[in-house]
């Protein structure tokens, strides 16, 4: 019985060796056989990520950025986009990187490319959406809850002991004063005239296209072809065929994984008291 155990472990071991050396092989070697890479953007945009976490962090969609341009195999990149937004700072981070980028980005929006997302998309070279899929969102929000009410109708006080008066901005626990709530519109303000701007120059739209989004409204991805946030309707397949028509023959996919959450199964979705493009 006992050698029994020893084999199995010997099993194990020797198939988890197999394993780990195919792996650290490709990443020696980037052995791949694709001339276009994949990335996903799949969830939020975020400064980190965790696996407790639904979102992706900049950093790791740089680091897929980085491994595809580096790779001499790969000629283009697609950007797969499903995602609500991000965290601004995140979102810019990205979107930057792509603009200083050498090889060709388009980006492939499937059911939605919102906000933050959007963002990212707009510094790509091509954008392509499905005509029911859900595109723009182009502006900067701050939201919380506030409990103070309910503090007061169960006879609770909040205390706020602070170096100034608008250190505890944005408390849930008191009400936003009026200056407070200048402050807090101003942060959102100059967030959103980035946003407007970077899309407005990224994607060259006319003046009755820049008045449509500077509602933040969300449009269709038919929509969003008439108006100019995206070049073409289409899927996968019309990303290929695009980027047949720019020379690269044969487009061959080679998909770069993300790490996902666990929260990202269960669609959660949380919310900061800081500017976002949500």
């Amino acid at each position: 019985m006992n050698e029994m155990i020893k084999i199995l472990y010997l099993f194990f071991a020797i198939f988890a060796l197999i394993i780990l050396s195919s792996f650290l092989l490709s990443d020696i070697y980037g052995i791949n056989e694709g001339n276009v890479a994949l990335i996903h953007i799949n969830s939020q945009i975020s400064a980190q990520s965790s696996l407790f976490e639904s979102s992706i962090s900049s950093d790791l969609i740089i680091e897929s950025l980085i491994e595809a341009e580096n790779n001499p195999n790969v000629l283009a990149i697609i950007l797969s986009i499903n995602s609500p937004g991000g965290s601004a700072v995140a979102s810019k981070e990205v979107a930057e990187h792509i603009k200083g980028m050498n090889k060709t980005v388009i980006s492939w929006i499937r059911e939605y490319s919102l906000s933050g997302a959007y963002l990212a998309a707009s510094a790509t070279d091509y954008i392509i959406a499905d005509e029911l899929s859900m595109v723009g969102s182009i502006g900067s929000t701050i939201s919380y809850v506030g409990i103070n009410g309910t503090l007061e109708k169960y006879g609770a006080e909040f205390y706020e002991i602070s170096s100034g008066n608008l250190k505890e901005m944005g408390s849930p626990y008191k009400e936003l004063s009026e200056e407070e709530y200048l402050i807090l519109k101003g942060l959102v303000d100059e967030s959103f005239e980035y946003f407007r701007d970077f899309v407005v120059e990224s994607r060259n739209l006319s003046s009755d296209s820049i008045e449509l989004i500077n509602s933040g409204r969300i449009f269709s991805g038919k929509k969003a072809h008439e108006i100019g946030l995206i070049d073409a309707l289409g899927s996968k397949n019309e990303a290929l065929s695009y980027l047949e028509s720019i020379g690269i023959e044969s487009p061959m996919i080679y998909e770069i994984e993300s790490p996902s959450s666990i929260l990202d199964i269960l669609s959660f979705k949380a919310n900061s008291v800081f500017p976002t493009y949500d």
